[in-house]
């Protein structure tokens, strides 16, 4: 293939040879992707629905921008591929084509130590982009796929696609690489990463407490990160996510719950429809609440949906009363956690309720603000407290997540 690459590019011009590169990348994406949602999205779409993460379907705007988003990552991935080899070409670089250079041994050892070093660099490459500074510039493209598809798992915004394909000649100018190595780690790369983003899952029970099998991910893993983006930041195996305890706190329980309702074969469904609103603000409010209300189930989903939700005050007095007797707060901190979740309130009555946004800038700005009050509560409660509180926390969120979009 390059030797067909390079006199492309000798008889017609570098940009016939860039076209030709981009062309293979993308059907090599398209492909498999095309199949698999022909698959679970078209074919099998009523029968395999319990196996459906989210229960329900994305709708036909986000899979034409995922598409659009794709045929651009193609186009950056085959010029950035075409530089590999121009690199080499210039002295630069070890790709190699000879096996016999480093021998099959090398070759199969590359091949191990290129997944490694990818997944090694996609976890902090990926935490790097969900910082509030750089998220919006680099990431939110590929998160606007809140029901991710296979067709999301190219779907990057051009920076992003840069960082993305970074690694491929770093790799190259640190270690020899053989060609066909460099192909088969591609194909992994992009196989991998359309399974993680089908929205089905396919892994059996007790896949991710198991001894070996637990340090793979499962497309639940990803799919929970789509729509709750502050976890699960790992690739094709869940080690960093474990060592840097950055999975979702319902990761397991979540995916055996989503495993046991497939396993009862349920019959033919129909999604389900997203439940109109009252308003936007009184969904976003109710998101608000199960990040705000931390140890609460006193303000229902109906008081949300009706729009009793309340003064910034009267939720800092559900909130208070809630913390006092969840997590034993001493007297010395009452005034203190007040005086947070006060705030706090007032921030997002005037950052998130009152302003005219869209549903998506309401919820980053709602998690901006949580991150914020999060850093203050710790430095005020004990490890113990802190612990309870972020675990009902997320708890909550995830709920109020799962009631109000999916």
């Amino acid at each position: 293939m390059h030797t067909i690459i390079e006199n492309i590019g000798l008889q017609f011009g570098p940009g016939a040879a860039w076209l030709l590169t981009s062309t293979m990348i993308f059907l090599r994406y398209a492909i498999p992707a095309s199949l698999v949602f022909w698959l679970v999205y078209k074919w099998k779409r009523k029968e395999w629905f319990a196996w459906k993460i989210q229960q329900r379907f994305p709708k036909a705007s986000q899979i034409r921008q995922e598409l659009r988003y794709s045929l651009l990552t193609s186009l950056l991935f085959g010029g950035m591929a075409l530089g590999v080899f121009f690199l080499r070409k210039m002295g630069y670089g070890q790709l190699y084509f000879d096996v016999s250079e480093h021998g099959w041994g090398y070759w199969f050892l590359s091949l191990a130590l290129l997944i490694a070093a990818h997944d090694t660099y996609f976890y902090w490459m990926h935490r790097l982009m969900h910082h509030p500074k750089l998220y919006r510039r680099f990431h939110l493209v590929h998160h606007q796929s809140t029901n991710p598809t296979p067709y999301t798992s190219f779907s990057f915004h051009p920076l992003e696609s840069v960082l993305e394909f970074a690694i491929i000649p770093l790799l190259t100018l640190l270690m020899p690489v053989h060609a066909a190595a460099f192909f088969l780690f591609t194909l992994w790369s992009i196989v991998f990463n359309v399974l993680g983003h089908t929205g089905y899952e396919i892994s059996p029970s007790g896949f991710t407490r198991h001894p070996f099998f637990k340090w793979l991910n499962t497309p639940t893993h990803h799919n929970m990160h789509h729509h709750q983006a502050r976890f699960n930041y790992s690739l094709y195996f869940n080690f960093w996510d474990r060592v840097m305890h950055t999975n979702h706190p319902d990761y397991d329980a979540f995916f055996e719950t989503v495993v046991e309702r497939a396993g009862k074969k349920q019959g033919p469904q129909q999604p389900v429809p997203l439940q109109k609103r009252a308003s936007k603000v009184a969904a976003v409010v109710g998101l608000l609440l199960l990040c705000n209300v931390s140890a609460s189930g006193q303000m229902t989903l109906d008081d949300i949906k009706s729009g009793n939700y309340g003064t910034p005050t009267y939720r800092t007095q559900q909130v208070d009363s809630l913390m006092r007797s969840g997590l034993g707060l001493r007297d010395d901190q009452i005034p203190k956690v007040h005086d947070i979740n006060l705030r706090y309130a007032q921030r997002t009555e005037t950052e998130v309720v009152k302003p005219d946004l869209s549903d998506w800038t309401r919820y980053r700005r709602l998690m901006k603000i949580q991150q914020e009050k999060d850093k203050e509560l710790e430095a005020v409660l004990t490890a113990t407290q802190f612990e309870k509180y972020a675990t009902k926390r997320d708890e909550l969120l995830w709920k109020g997540v799962k009631d109000f979009f999916f």
